[in-house]
């Protein structure tokens, strides 16, 4: 499945894949994070896994670090198939030292989409609408924060609201990590504003957490 859209956009705009890659891995982060990674939890939720691990002798603190650790795991090997399938099949320029500098900027996008699924899945009630909300929210950032569409198509006004949107920052430093090998200009505030997400994200996530479903 993370591998779909490199086909999707490739027979579409084979010419542009260089640019394309890095924004489909994104792409892909965002939706692991804001839907697949919340809509997990919620279903462990309605299905009394979570209540029957809070019964055991198991730390909360060690089931939560377990769950981030599956799912960025995850995460880091869909992007992986992505890479291989952008290098493989148009000839992505891909060095030791580009992937060197992705990965951990990848995985900072992960783990802060992720903490953005945890707030929606603390919210929502049942898996169906964590589902909604979150493909709501990224394809609204898919279209307006560099990933597929570049940002001089965008209005101004909105070209001014986008880089401080949290799909943006991941954009830039995995896009110039990847096709220049270097970092980003401005990496430093791309990853203050990324953390700052990220944190706060965590903390209203561990507030709104639950071990059984609303009633």
């Amino acid at each position: 499945m993370p591998a779909i859209p490199v086909f999707i956009y490739g027979a579409v705009m084979s010419q542009y894949m260089d640019y394309m890659t890095p924004g489909v891995i994104v792409l892909n982060a965002l939706s692991f994070g804001l839907v697949s990674s919340s809509t997990m939890m919620l279903e462990m939720r309605e299905k009394s896994v979570l209540r029957r691990l809070q019964a055991t002798p198991l730390p909360a603190g060690q089931l939560i670090g377990s769950y981030l650790l599956v799912n960025v795991i995850i995460g880091v090997l869909q992007s992986t198939l992505i890479i291989l399938a952008g290098v493989v099949l148009y000839d992505v320029p891909v060095t030791g030292t580009s992937l060197l500098l992705s990965y951990p900027m990848i995985l900072a996008g992960l783990l802060a989409f992720m903490a953005l699924g945890g707030i929606i899945s603390g919210m929502a009630a049942k898996a169906g609408t964590a589902t909604a909300v979150g493909m709501t929210i990224y394809f609204l950032l898919m279209f307006i924060s560099d990933m597929v569409f570049p940002l001089d198509m965008l209005p101004e006004w909105l070209r001014n609201v986008v880089p401080y949107l949290p799909a943006y920052p991941v954009v830039q430093l995995v896009r110039s990590a990847m096709l220049e090998a270097t970092l980003d200009p401005k990496w430093l505030t791309h990853l203050f504003l990324l953390a700052a997400y990220g944190i706060g994200a965590t903390f209203i996530a561990a507030k709104l957490f639950r071990w059984e479903p609303k009633a």
